[in-house]
């Protein structure tokens, strides 16, 4: 193991603003979920938010006692953390991943990339935390070491390092790529397109982290690597939130009251498709006139008819137009 010279004050201290950043991300969650249920927007996207946070909280709790607990609380907290946290990351991905299929139009084929998608980030993530817990499983002795500032501590193999950021790679690139493919074949409106592009910085962001970390496990760099998983872990709960909290401020930094609408057609979140409403009304004009009324009297009647009218008087409009272009071709 390298030495880094760092002393268990500063790490403590430092752990203490990781810590910070999870409960931001934490937070965010809370709100996130709190918001897309006020608006009646829960989707899939948001059950793996749910399932994150969880599993974010757990990692949050075993990190603060590996650092600051001695042993054996310590070597429970780092059980906790190591198991939890890539736990947390491939489940922001999966809720990033149907964040993408929401923001487009639904069609057969999207659901079907969407899943073959997710069923390869299941098979990736699978493969490593089995390759994982065996390395870490098939022998305890390791629990007794004190290479942690008095607390135990098994650094991953060059190899399962390797076979991590390879992954990750994999799973990122995919979640860069497939929104600017998106992004370049249909066209979006404004609203839908600030989203995509807030997804893909996301995907820039947690590979920077994924990217940070593995240096400094193939660099021995061990005793800083818990503090790196700590800002990689919170920057994956943060960005996952980040969008719903982000889009909030600027709908009521618009308007004078929070956007709480449920309307079917108004989505304060920017995660369903965009339908522009129809705004100049069609009028309808019927001129009463008779015998008795001269062309200087007669009077006119315009009925506005909205698209969200009930009257139908715009379904028989379309109708009539409609057989008219029939019949004069």
């Amino acid at each position: 193991m390298a030495n880094c010279d760092v002393s268990v004050n500063v790490i403590k201290k430092v752990s203490v603003g990781t810590a910070t950043l999870e409960v931001i991300g934490l937070l965010l969650a809370v709100f996130r979920l709190w918001f897309r249920f006020r608006i009646r927007r829960l989707w899939w996207e948001d059950a793996w938010a749910f399932v994150a946070f969880v599993f974010a909280t757990n990692y949050l709790i075993g990190s603060w006692l590996y650092v600051h607990s001695e042993k054996p609380t310590s070597t429970v907290g780092y059980w906790v953390s190591i198991l939890t946290s890539n736990v947390v990351i491939w489940l922001v991905r999966l809720s990033t991943l149907f964040s993408v299929a929401r923001i487009i139009y639904p069609s057969l084929t999207l659901r079907g990339m969407v899943l073959g998608i997710a069923l390869m980030f299941f098979l990736l993530f699978i493969s490593f935390m089995a390759a994982k817990l065996w390395y870490y499983c098939r022998g305890l002795s390791w629990t007794n070491n004190s290479l942690f500032f008095g607390s135990a501590l098994l650094p991953l193999r060059t190899n399962l390092v390797i076979f991590e950021l390879t992954i990750d790679f994999i799973a990122d690139a995919v979640l860069i790529v497939l929104p600017i493919k998106l992004l370049w074949s249909v066209k979006l409106p404004t609203r839908q397109r600030r989203m995509i592009l807030l997804v893909f910085a996301s995907g820039i962001t947690v590979t920077i982290a994924a990217v940070c970390r593995a240096i400094c496990q193939l660099l021995d760099l061990n005793l800083i690597v818990p503090l790196v998983m700590d800002v990689e872990v919170a920057l994956s709960s943060i960005i996952c939130n980040l969008l719903v909290f982000v889009t909030f401020l600027y709908r009521y930094g618009r308007s004078a009251s929070p956007p709480l609408s449920t309307k079917t057609d108004e989505d304060d979140d920017y995660t369903t498709p965009f339908r522009p409403r129809q705004t100049s009304p069609i009028l309808t004009i019927i001129e009463v006139g008779g015998a008795d009324y001269s062309g200087d009297e007669t009077s006119t009647w315009s009925i506005g008819c909205t698209s969200d009218a009930t009257s139908g008087v715009s379904d028989i409009l379309s109708s009539s137009e409609a057989q008219s272009q029939t019949e004069s071709s």
